[in-house]
């Protein structure tokens, strides 16, 4: 009896244990199956409606995936356009957009970078009006693409998306013009002190750098200017793309890689509305 007892019991067991492992692998294999779970787009902060208190920009108010659906339709056919006649319609300021394109794609036709993945971080990072989103290109590059509320709706700023600025950066470097230029670059954290600008305790040196990292030239703040105040980078932060007003020192024999700040007029690439 004791014999059978145990012999029962073991099939018993065994009959469980098949039991469960049949019961976690089908479990296993549906979960393989399920959509993948998209990340939660950035946490909104949430509105209250106070007397007094400003209301958050309609881009906010719209949400991250009623922005998101309007979005990618959008984002694909600019990463998508091969003409201007294309673009065009797709960007903030068309009319200041199309003499600048012009120069960009002088033949009117672009290498269009294609869209392979849309929202590649799973977040949106607002700012005012603008939200900017990653997406990956067919050359497997990871970008950031900001998109602005207009008064025509969702538009794609361009120029944040081209590093534009007002030369290209072979003019500017043999040109190297005294009147002031506008200029995006990424600026770093450099400590170089040369030729006209030798003075470390009068002046402060940064690193400008072109998007593409091809080019790049050493710009200098007066310390304790108000210029000097408007780039100073955090503690933690050794580079940030801005916009600057750049010009080359008059005085003969100065370095053609150096130049004055005279002015930061955005932080970022997209130049804000007035």
């Amino acid at each position: 009896m004791m014999r059978w007892m145990l012999g029962g019991g073991v099939v018993l067991f065994a009959l469980i244990v098949w039991v469960v492992v049949l019961t976690l692998r089908r479990g296993g294999e549906a979960l393989s199956k399920a959509p993948p779970q998209v990340p939660p787009v950035m946490k909104l902060p949430v509105a209250v409606a106070t007397p007094g208190e400003a209301e958050l920009p309609t881009l906010m108010q719209r949400g991250g995936a009623s922005l998101l659906a309007a979005a990618e339709p959008l984002a694909r056919r600019f990463l998508e356009a091969k003409t201007l006649d294309e673009l065009l319609p797709l960007v903030r300021e068309p009319q200041r957009a199309k003499p600048r394109m012009q120069r960009e794609y002088p033949q009117a036709l672009i290498e269009a970078p294609g869209l392979v993945e849309f929202n590649v971080s799973g977040n949106v990072v607002f700012d005012r009006s603008t939200a900017v989103v990653e997406v990956r290109t067919r050359k497997f590059e990871v970008r950031q693409l900001a998109l602005v509320d207009t008064a025509e709706g969702l538009k794609i700023d361009w120029e944040s998306w081209v590093g534009w600025s007002d030369m290209t950066w072979p003019a500017l470097l043999a040109a190297t013009p005294t009147a002031a230029q506008v200029f995006r670059v990424i600026v770093k954290r450099v400590d170089y002190y040369n030729f006209g600008f030798a003075d470390d305790k009068k002046w402060k040196s940064y690193r400008l750098e072109s998007m593409d990292g091809e080019h790049m030239i050493f710009g200098f703040v007066e310390r304790g200017s108000a210029v000097d105040r408007k780039i100073q980078l955090s503690s933690d932060l050794e580079q940030a793309p801005m916009i600057l007003k750049i010009r080359f020192p008059a005085a003969a024999g100065a370095s053609n890689n150096q130049v004055f700040i005279d002015d930061k007029l955005a932080d970022g690439w997209v130049e804000m509305a007035e």
